[in-house]
């Protein structure tokens, strides 16, 4: 097992370079080399030379090929782990590494036209509920499509190319595991990551240079939406300049409830308090969020003492501080913008206070963890959020199929995002499978997610959407399990509807009846459900 070098590439053409200077023939290797001056610029460049440098990459230059023909002869190299003979280029590619350790489907790698993707989130430590349901969501969508599918058809052929994606844990390092799947296995889109600032961190640094197209199933921060990206960053989720009117709304109506269930006349002041994540995504949505939140007749960063908002580092460790700050202010609503930090550490101190059933606590997103389900307790009824999406009849039909392949368990949060994020990739492959599966190539395969005729998330329509991909400039018009996907494709992203959930007396996460609607960007419905 070779695990010190994953890759195997230029060094292995320049010693095969050196035997022709010596008089070897060209035939007596696996390298292809035109012996023309600055035979390249592009790789694109070679490709046009003719069939024999198809699979040929410009390097100094030189239009050059590895020395690998099949995937199955990558993987012998690497003692039988999961590899591929990466084209172009013809160089052999170990899949796995400590942090990549999932191929899916594995046996997809048996045939070498076969296009890898990646998916990046947190499969281990204390985040796991963040990226554990997202990766489930693939497998579904992979599943689904293999056995719908049997493979990708290719434009102008009778051929199909199977879809794989290899799983990475980027709970250590996320640039680690970016770097391996957009350098070395050149995944041509990476499903994840989770949160907002790995988003931001791992495409600047590594994705957006290696032409990798990156397509969040969860990363919601407003910081996202005008970023520099060449149209290599997208989102399933819609920014949390969205997600902040519903949260507004709910603190409004809490105060309403608040005063008639604990007699707080109009001129008594009520208190709100905020904690905030200081990343990327805590900060951006409680922006957004404090400047529309009304309360005491005047908006909250108009409300002095009577507004707390508390923010606390990435890498806090002792909470302590953060929920005395809280307790000290006696606050009748807390807001609390987190992840899981948010959950198991401020709620779980805020709830050890003796008046803790006399607030009401609102999450965003991040808080919707399974670890809330069971830390709530008697706090149930005061405990709500938000989070994009909504339960709808395509939900609750992904839902049952979900359950089908998990054991009875339901979709965690995110699940669905990542879902629909696979089909997308595996729509836009057919779209352009005519071209070499690239990032820009997938971007133009995703322009054509929007315009056309519907076609319902899920394996009913699928090969309704590839005979309308197929044809010449064909589109479709993707409605996902998430929401409808009406794509601005210069910036990657979509409005969604913003669900409001809350906890049954069974312990589960359901939506409560009320919601923000996209279309006409008013908060609906009422909290019915929520028993």
């Amino acid at each position: 097992m070779r695990r010190t070098n994953r890759f195997q590439g230029p060094f292995a053409v320049l010693a095969a370079m050196a035997a022709l200077a010596l008089g070897s023939g060209a035939s007596s290797c696996n390298l292809v080399v035109d012996t023309d001056v600055a035979q390249c610029e592009t790789t694109a460049d070679c490709a046009a030379k003719g069939p024999e440098f198809a699979d040929a990459v410009c390097s100094e230059k030189v239009c050059v090929l590895g020395d690998c023909t099949t995937n199955a002869e990558c993987s012998a190299r690497f003692g039988g782990e999961p590899a591929i003979c990466r084209r172009p280029g013809r160089i052999c590619v170990q899949l796995t590494t400590p942090e990549c350790t999932e191929v899916v489907p594995a046996e997809a790698l048996a045939e070498d036209q076969t296009v890898v993707l990646g998916f990046i989130g947190p499969l281990s430590g204390t985040d796991i509920q963040s990226g554990k349901p997202p990766w489930e969501g693939v497998k579904l969508a992979l599943n689904e499509l293999e056995q719908t599918a049997v493979g990708l058809p290719v434009k102008g052929t009778t051929q199909r190319r199977r879809l794989a994606v290899l799983a990475c844990d980027d709970s250590t390092d996320p640039n680690l595991v970016a770097k391996h799947l957009a350098e070395n296995v050149r995944a041509p889109l990476i499903i994840g990551p989770a949160f907002s600032s790995v988003t931001l961190e791992i495409a600047t640094k590594t994705t957006i240079p290696a032409g990798s197209l990156l397509m969040s199933y969860s990363a919601t921060s407003p910081a996202i939406t005008d970023l520099a990206d060449n149209g290599l960053v997208w989102r399933i989720p819609p920014s949390d300049a969205l997600q902040a009117i519903p949260m507004a709304k709910l603190v409004s109506e809490f105060e309403t409830q608040i005063r008639a269930d604990q007699s707080i006349p109009g001129t008594t002041p009520i208190k709100v308090a905020m904690t905030v994540l200081g990343d990327a995504y805590g900060t951006g949505l409680a922006n957004a969020a404090s400047g529309l939140i009304q309360f005491n007749g005047k908006g909250a960063n108009d409300n002095g003492n009577n507004f707390l908002r508390v923010d606390y580092k990435p890498d806090t460790k002792d909470f302590k501080p953060t929920v005395s700050t809280v307790l000290a202010q006696a606050p009748q609503i807390v807001v609390l913008v987190g992840t899981t930090e948010a959950v198991e550490s401020i709620f779980a101190g805020l709830k050890a206070d003796p008046d803790a059933n006399k607030r009401i606590y609102l999450f965003s997103d991040g808080g919707k963890i399974e670890q809330l389900l069971t830390s709530a307790g008697a706090l149930r009824p005061n405990v709500f959020g938000t989070a994009p999406g909504r339960e709808t009849p395509q939900y609750q039909a992904f839902q049952s199929r979900f359950k089908a392949q998990n054991q009875n368990k339901v979709p965690g949060s995110y699940a669905e995002h990542a879902y629909d994020a696979t089909y997308l990739a595996a729509y836009a492959l057919v779209a352009t499978s005519e071209q070499t599966a690239s990032g820009i190539a997938m971007i133009d395969g995703l322009s054509r997610s929007v315009g056309g005729a519907k076609i319902v998330a899920g394996p009913s329509q699928v090969n309704t959407a590839f005979a309308a991909l197929l044809e010449a400039g064909g589109t479709i018009n993707y409605d996902g399990v998430s929401g409808p996907l009406d794509f601005d494709v210069k910036k990657g992203e979509a409005p969604a509807d913003i669900d409001v959930w809350c906890i049954t007396s069974a312990g589960a996460f359901t939506s409560s009846g009320q919601f923000f609607n996209s279309v006409t960007n008013k908060v609906e419905g009422s909290r019915t459900k929520c028993n």
